[in-house]
């Protein structure tokens, strides 16, 4: 095919602007990247402040197991500090403004994000196991009075970020079938 042909049987596809036109896919990529970069200061606020305060108290506390627990819970906060940066930082856009390389890049970008909070719980186990060690440090002498109130008043809202980002990890499962769609 030479490149008439070519432009003549791209300019002959039936495009249907009603269901997703550029411009929606262009505000949908920006809207995106301008949640996911705020989300990621937060955590990233969220993970230094917990950093430095259980830096705080390792330096600190008295209680060797605590002290031993906000060391853990430091390490947790870098790991996940870490893992934000390499595994849900925005990549640039594409250098041309071409609906499918947009449309590649914004699927893309879905699909990072969707696994990301999808294994967002196993970077999580680091904080909780310390958290666990500086409860049990706060019990001693008597580690029979373990105070499960208090480590509950942790733990629940642990599974419930994790529940939170199942779901938003489904929403953009479901968006990414309705831009594969697109595709087809």
């Amino acid at each position: 095919m030479n490149e008439e042909e070519l432009k003549s049987m791209w300019q002959s596809q039936a495009v249907d602007n009603e269901s997703y036109s550029f411009q929606t896919l262009e505000y949908e990529t920006m809207g995106f990247r301008r949640k996911i970069a705020q989300r990621n200061i937060q955590e990233r606020i969220a993970a230094v402040a917990v950093a430095l305060i259980f830096g705080f108290y390792a330096w600190h506390l008295p209680v060797l197991l605590m002290r031993i627990g906000s060391c853990i819970v430091v390490f947790g906060s870098l790991f996940i500090l870490y893992h934000l940066q390499h595994r849900t930082s925005l990549r640039e856009l594409p250098p041309e403004n071409l609906a499918l390389s947009n449309l590649t890049y914004f699927r893309d970008e879905l699909m990072r994000q969707r696994d990301a909070l999808r294994h967002l719980w196993l970077w999580m186990i680091p904080t909780l196991l310390g958290m666990s060690v500086f409860f049990w440090g706060w019990a001693q002498p008597e580690p029979a009075d373990f105070p499960w109130s208090i480590t509950s008043v942790i733990i629940v809202p642990f599974g419930i970020v994790i529940a939170m980002n199942f779901l938003a990890a489904h929403r953009l499962q479901g968006k990414i079938d309705q831009l594969n769609q697109l595709d087809k």
